[in-house]
């Protein structure tokens, strides 16, 4: 530190970006709230519910193995508990809605099931819709 501005009781001055200073780019990013980060994609994917008696297809715009955000229109109508079909992993989802901005929504996965390894009847529904959508 330069011998003047220790005796005169000033402050030494910083460079923008060092991480010393309270300029914007010493900001640190905001916490994660998420338990897993999650990683971009452009997925297609169908949001089901009511047995399979609604559905209709969204885009998964990122995923982690407990949530992903999705578009899904602006007029889209459904449940806060629904069924997610990924049709790229052949996986579905319990999903459950987190927070809801219009088009887009962020969701929570309450149980993960591989379509292939369905086996209740009550559910057969999912592996029809991705037969029938995929």
């Amino acid at each position: 530190m330069d011998r003047c501005l220790a005796f005169s009781g000033e402050k030494p001055l910083l460079h923008r970006g060092t991480g010393l200073g309270n300029d914007a780019n010493d900001v640190p990013p905001p916490a994660e709230r998420r338990p897993k980060g999650r990683k971009r994609v452009l997925l297609t994917g169908i949001v089901a519910y009511g047995l399979g008696a609604h559905s209709f297809h969204c885009t998964i715009r990122n995923l982690s193995e407990t949530g992903a955000r999705l578009a899904v229109g602006n007029n889209a109508q459904f449940p806060s508990d629904f069924y997610l079909i990924n049709i790229r992993d052949r996986v579905a989802y319990e999903a459950k809605v987190v927070w809801n901005r219009g088009s887009e929504i962020g969701v929570t996965f309450t149980h993960t099931m591989p379509l292939a390894g369905i086996t209740d009847p009550a559910l057969a529904f999912l592996k029809q819709l991705w037969l029938t959508k995929a």
